[in-house]
């Protein structure tokens, strides 16, 4: 217990040092905050827009309307902003001072994950209510609170799935001179195939094998789909199921990958 209380400590005091670092920098901050939340804005004025205008889709303008003001929420509960942050700390040898403190690297990657969560919090969650307030009569939503517990379970693992995503990626550092080409291909590639930008019910027929069971659909997708779609309770215990085995498959990954790397790390930029 005395253990955990000290993680806790040390992790909170560290959250709030990425916090006041991330405010140094407030004009990026809010240009980053009020792109986070324009895009399901303009995707749903887009598609409701479409929808009006007589265009034949296989989701109707409710389903449009309850999956972008949940996107909104699962994108800012999930996304996270660490690979950059980490690739540039191994590339000019600055993880070297975090290697030799008594706290967990692990902590520091957590601290700086949830300061992004805070902070968004705070910025985006009012804009989410107008959102929410603005279209509450064009959404649906299952009744009970079973969808509710499953949806809030597979958002804490969609964000669990993406941290361990952004590790792995930013781990290529050690081997390569900059990972921000490949950090931008992954989000290119991520925001189409995770929903983000185009709900995935409306990818064609013949790719919805892929779509349905590759793994950034479980990162954004899925769990908005726990209450706007229509998931028989089979395709919602498989989707929570293959979720959490990406959790775990990427998880280890991310630690096979950082590992090797820290075998041959040196801070020649330190």
């Amino acid at each position: 217990m005395t253990t955990f209380r000290r993680h806790a400590r040390v992790l909170r005091r560290m959250t709030a040092a990425h916090i006041a670092m991330s405010l140094t920098y407030r004009g990026e901050w809010l240009v980053y905050m009020a792109a986070n939340i324009s895009v399901p804005i303009i995707s749903l004025l887009i598609w409701r827009t479409a929808l009006a205008n007589g265009a034949q889709l296989p989701i109707d303008e409710e389903f449009v309307t309850t999956y972008f003001v949940l996107l909104s929420v699962v994108t800012m509960a999930t996304s996270s902003w660490l690979t950059t942050f980490l690739a540039r700390d191994i590339r000019l040898g600055k993880l070297s001072s975090w290697m030799v403190r008594p706290a967990s690297l692990l902590l520091t990657f957590v601290a700086n994950n949830l300061s992004e969560k805070v902070m968004k919090t705070f910025a985006l969650l009012p804009m989410i209510g107008v959102l929410w307030w603005v279209f509450h009569d064009s959404m649906h939503f299952p009744a009970g609170g079973g969808h509710l517990a499953l949806f809030a379970t597979s958002i804490v693992l969609a964000a669990v799935l993406v941290f361990t995503i952004d590790i792995l990626v930013a781990s290529l550092a050690f081997w390569m001179d900059d990972v921000a080409a490949l950090h931008q291909a992954r989000q290119l590639i991520a925001n189409v195939l995770s929903g983000s930008i185009v709900p995935l019910a409306l990818m064609p027929d013949w790719s919805r094998g892929f779509v349905d069971i590759q793994p950034f659909r479980y990162t954004v997708s899925f769990p908005v789909e726990i209450l706007a779609g229509d998931l028989s309770g089979a395709e919602l215990l498989t989707g929570m199921g293959v979720q959490l085995g990406y959790v775990l498959v990427f998880g280890v990954l991310a630690r096979l990958v950082w590992t090797a790397g820290l075998r041959g790390y040196s801070a020649v930029g330190a």
